[in-house]
């Protein structure tokens, strides 16, 4: 299965500032572990060049925390970014969009026929082209770009956006090799990514968004002449006093200060959590109040290809969406009346949220834990738990993506509930983040 998409970037809500509804993001002091797994074919471990698959979290040699110090990730389709102690923006994987913010063009000298990857994308390296008095503190991955920020509020981007197999950075430029501040004038607090669009959150609760904008993911219409093009940024119009942003492959979501939630989008299978309209090539054209979530108190939102992930602030999951890898964690046998189905009678989505109740732990069924951070790829997901830390995993898994050790050949292609990871590297570890592309998963502990 090839790269799809990049991984949505969840933001939970920030304190007040005087003044300000959104306090500007600061550089954390907690040093991280991370760990990687999945299939690397592209350069997505970030392993080095010998390491094409991975199937159990493996703790990155490459990274090591009393050295390098990183502090905040994001995962992307094929490529991973993170800010270390001082700011300094890394990254690794596929460079083919230039969204590495780096050179990683191999001499003939270089050349190394007995390795695997290209060294210089499979190892992670500092992003260069960045003046040495800017520094950041967050990082935001799309499939084919890449985005990052400054304590300051201030917004850098690079690489492309890719519309029908079209690419366009901005007016004029296809490929954007190096950080470029993005024209945004209000200051910036978080960002969010999809496949193809960034979104913006700014001190004061607005929202912008740049990017692809075909499905409506951008809030706006984009004119029909403007399909192979980007838009923006611009300010999503009708979403005020907003403390929290997400975005899934083709849809975005935004949480304001009373907690209700708005989304916008491709709605197909119900993926923005409204039921009505769905179908072929629904879309919800505007933000759109989300009504089911206003006594549920969401405070995280992941989301995938065609579906999404929520987290109510008491750490019990919700799911929504495409079910044809499992990808909603919901067993079979209990889907509702309404779900979907195609025409053999094989579950095809379930168009309102389901509670996630069930999980596995060593191949026995026990209650879902409560979790504390929610991850989605493409048609996989990652949730970590409350108490320990613990990573769980479900959905597609055909590449080692779930962390179980275990693909077609010798088990399960897919997890069909939540199931918790059990091996000797995160043994014990709590893990804190977690982030998923389109054929391999990221997390990482705090380091001790």
């Amino acid at each position: 299965m090839g790269v799809k998409r990049a991984r949505t970037e969840t933001t939970v809500p920030v304190k007040r500032a005087r003044g300000k509804l959104n306090e500007l993001p600061k550089l954390s002091g907690q040093k991280l572990d991370v760990f990687a797994f999945g299939t690397g074919t592209i350069c997505e471990l970030g392993l080095g060049p010998e390491v094409t698959e991975v199937k159990r979290p493996r703790l990155s040699p490459l990274l090591p925390a009393d050295e390098v110090g990183i502090v905040a990730l994001a995962a992307g389709g094929a490529h991973s970014l993170a800010v270390d102690h001082e700011g300094q923006l890394w990254s690794w994987g596929q460079n083919d969009t230039g969204c590495l913010g780096r050179d990683t063009r191999l001499s003939d000298a270089e050349i190394d026929e007995d390795l695997d990857l290209n060294p210089k994308e499979s190892t992670p390296a500092k992003v260069t082209g960045i003046r040495s008095n800017i520094s950041f503190v967050k990082v935001c991955a799309t499939d084919s770009a890449s985005a990052a920020l400054t304590p300051t509020g201030n917004v850098y981007a690079w690489g492309t956006f890719i519309d029908d197999g079209h690419k366009s950075f901005s007016a004029g430029v296809e490929i954007q090799y190096k950080p470029e501040r993005v024209p945004i004038q209000p200051k910036i607090v978080a960002l969010a990514s999809g496949k193809d669009h960034f979104l913006a959150l700014t001190v004061d609760g607005h929202v912008y968004a740049w990017g692809v904008g075909t499905s409506f993911q951008l809030g706006v219409h984009v004119r029909s002449g403007r399909r192979t093009s980007t838009a923006g940024p611009l300010r999503v119009p009708g979403v005020n006093n907003i403390v929290s942003i997400a975005a899934g492959d083709y849809t975005s979501y935004a949480i304001d200060s009373t907690g209700k939630v708005f989304s916008w989008g491709l709605n197909n299978f119900g993926q923005c959590g409204i039921s009505d309209p769905v179908g072929p090539k629904a879309c919800i054209e505007t933000p759109t109040h989300a009504e089911f979530w206003d006594d549920k108190h969401i405070v995280q939102i992941a989301a995938g290809g065609h579906h999404s992930l929520w987290l109510t602030k008491e750490g019990t999951m919700y799911t929504v969406g495409e079910i044809n890898f499992n990808q909603l964690g919901v067993p079979i046998k209990e889907l509702p009346e309404n779900t979907v189905r195609e025409q053999d009678g094989t579950p095809s989505y379930v168009p309102t949220p389901l509670e996630l109740k069930w999980a596995s732990d060593e191949e026995e069924p026990v209650s879902l834990p409560k979790m504390k951070f929610i991850a989605c790829g493409t048609d996989h997901n990652i949730a970590l738990s409350q108490e320990d830390g613990s990573i769980w995993t479900w959905g597609f898994g055909s590449v080692y993506q779930l962390g179980h050790g275990k693909t077609g050949d010798d088990g399960p292609e897919e997890e069909e509930v939540p199931r918790h990871i059990r091996n000797t590297a995160t043994k014990e570890r709590n893990m804190v983040w977690a982030g998923a592309g389109g054929q391999y998963s990221i997390t990482a502990s705090v380091h001790v």
